[in-house]
């Protein structure tokens, strides 16, 4: 059986196998820390780093939204588009950009085509008036709903 050697981590003195640091590095005999508690350290400041980056993000996000929509006019546009008109609240209390999708309805209340959109700067408790255009539609649209989030 033989003794595995190993080096000081400080200065690379020779060490027994279950040693870590030299006596001479190590001059008031305290306990090292083992591999085991360096990892557990590192998973800890991991988790808890996900943790404050999940609570920074919730705050930021609070009081934008939610949004209310509802296409003001629309009609068709050149080609196979039709344009429309949408109105959009924002009630939350902090500035923020809707995402909304607008899809247009035939008589029999049949989808045709919808399009995705991105507000302007809606101020919180305002409404705001964008244009949009639903591409590739086909035929005239009898209807047309808008859902923002």
């Amino acid at each position: 059986m033989t003794d595995e050697v190993g080096q000081c981590i400080k200065c690379g003195r020779e060490i027994g196998p279950d040693e870590t640091i030299c006596g001479v590095c190590n001059r008031a005999g305290m306990a090292t820390p083992s591999a085991t508690q360096y990892h557990g350290t590192v998973v800890v400041a991991i988790i808890a780093g996900v943790v404050a980056l999940a609570i920074a993000a919730s705050l930021s996000l609070r009081g934008v939204g939610p949004y209310r929509a509802e296409a003001v006019a629309f009609a068709p546009g050149p080609g196979d588009v039709v344009d429309v008109t949408v109105a959009i609240t924002n009630e939350g209390s902090k500035v923020g950009h809707a995402k909304c999708q607008i899809t247009a309805f035939d008589a029999s209340g049949r989808e045709l085509q919808s399009s995705n959109i991105v507000s302007t700067a809606i101020p919180g408790g305002e409404r705001v008036t964008d244009h949009a255009q639903i591409p590739g539609v086909g035929q005239p649209a009898a209807r047309v709903a808008v859902t923002c989030s």
